[in-house]
């Protein structure tokens, strides 16, 4: 039999594919209510038969939770131009990670107010989510990029409401469309 090298991923995947057999396994004799036989058992009970090595080649996506931040969130922030529309497409990683990217442009009852974007990278944590500016995509005139500092509301996961961090800056509120 020829030994290879396993990649990282797939390190990883096989890691994965163990943890979640054994989780398995462990709902199926723990927690059927089902009396567990002998556990320790003798060179009859092992079976002889090799399993074929698990397809790698399909990425499994990890499952996000209820205060994902994915999506497209549209609303308002207030800062020293007066209050703005504010459009967050935003992806979040199963590590908590976010980026994405901040568009703003005039709200109609403040139509002298300049457009632009530009990426953001945060985190999420519970319901908290932080975003901060990172690149510009398009900067009208002097406009400095601002961050956001806001919880998803427990009895609304569809809105994100809070602080907008920058000088002359107040509050946000976008809901998730």
């Amino acid at each position: 039999m020829r030994s290879r090298q396993l990649s990282t991923g797939q390190r990883r995947g096989g890691v994965r594919i163990a943890a979640v057999t054994v989780a398995i396994a462990s709902v199926g004799l723990f927690g059927s209510g089902c009396m567990i036989g002998n556990l320790n058992p003798t060179s009859d009970d092992v079976p002889t038969r090799e399993l074929p090595p698990p397809d790698l080649s399909t990425p499994t996506r990890p499952s996000l939770t209820s205060d994902s931040v994915n999506g497209t969130w549209e609303g308002t922030y207030t800062c020293n131009q007066g209050l703005t529309r504010l459009r967050l497409t935003l992806v979040q990683r199963s590590t908590g990670t976010v980026t994405g990217i901040f568009r703003f442009s005039p709200d109609s009852s403040n139509p002298t107010a300049l457009s632009g974007a530009y990426t953001v990278r945060g985190t999420v944590i519970g319901s908290s989510v932080r975003l901060n500016g990172d690149n510009w995509i398009s900067r009208p005139g002097d406009y400095v990029m601002v961050s956001l500092s806001g919880r998803i509301s427990s009895a609304n996961p569809d809105q994100l409401q809070g602080t907008v961090i920058g000088s002359g800056c107040s509050t946000f509120s976008v809901q998730r469309r």
